[in-house]
């Protein structure tokens, strides 16, 4: 095949139009040119909206996990229900717990409006939201720079302010699981977080719907052994169940 970049450009189109994903490797060796030319094609694509670049290779740019929380949070509502449902059961008096930005998290964010003996830090602007009106001392705003597209505190200060405790639950979310890379986000500042919140928690408990399974983001955020708990709303497949086995997982569904 020619190694035209134009005719390189078309025809990735084309594949991305067809499967929904290309890959680095299968069209390096199609054009007989270098990952890097490949990677430098699928950048400028991303850079005219027709692709989003993720490790190893690209995906169609219409995700949900692209979109603003205030639309993403009517994607899968029930699935995220059922989710905080049994997350919910997980919360005890007197712990002290971190609530990251996904939307599930806000989900379970409701099911904390009655419950003052729990001590709650969010980074989360919606999750503030829903409990300004709790009349109790208990919520803890972590600041730093908003992200207006997350509606979220992100950056140096909401890590410095995280590396200043030790929560006995972090409720922690991912923009997909890939089979072999574990927990991906989109956003390096989000995993970043996330990362933090690993070190400074006794147990992270992942809440993540099924639909997020077998994708890919761009930044790798956690291996499975880095989670506790999982919550999900269906079965996951056998070879994630595999996995999550093997790396100590422990798996609640709906």
């Amino acid at each position: 095949m020619t190694d035209h970049p134009q005719a390189r450009l078309q025809h990735i189109l084309e594949e991305l139009a067809k499967h929904g994903r290309v890959t680095v490797k299968e069209l390096a060796a199609e054009f007989s040119v270098s990952p890097e030319t490949v990677r430098r094609d699928l950048k400028q694509l991303e850079m005219e909206g027709h692709l989003r670049c993720i490790y190893g290779g690209g995906v169609t740019p219409r995700r949900d996990a692209d979109q603003p929380i205030s639309q993403r949070m009517r994607v899968n509502a029930r699935e995220k229900a059922k989710i905080a449902t049994l997350a919910a059961r997980e919360l005890r008096d007197h712990s002290k717990i971190f609530l990251d930005s996904g939307t599930t998290m806000l989900a379970l964010s409701r099911y904390l409006v009655d419950r003052p003996l729990i001590n709650i830090y969010t980074n989360s602007l919606d999750i503030i939201q829903t409990l300004s009106g709790v009349e109790s001392n208990n919520v803890v705003a972590v600041g730093g720079v908003l992200r207006p597209s997350y509606r979220a505190f992100l950056g140096t200060d909401t890590l410095n302010v995280i590396r200043e405790h030790l929560f006995d639950i972090a409720f922690v979310s991912a923009v997909t699981v890939d089979i072999n890379l574990g927990f991906m986000d989109l956003g390096e500042d989000e995993a970043l977080v996330r990362r933090a919140l690993r070190r400074h928690a006794k147990q992270v408990v992942m809440l993540a719907d099924s639909s997020k399974f077998g994708r890919q983001g761009n930044f790798c955020t956690y291996n499975f052994r880095d989670v506790d708990l999982l919550i999900t709303d269906a079965p996951p497949r056998a070879d994630f169940l595999e996995k999550l086995e093997e790396a100590q997982v422990k798996v609640i569904y709906a």
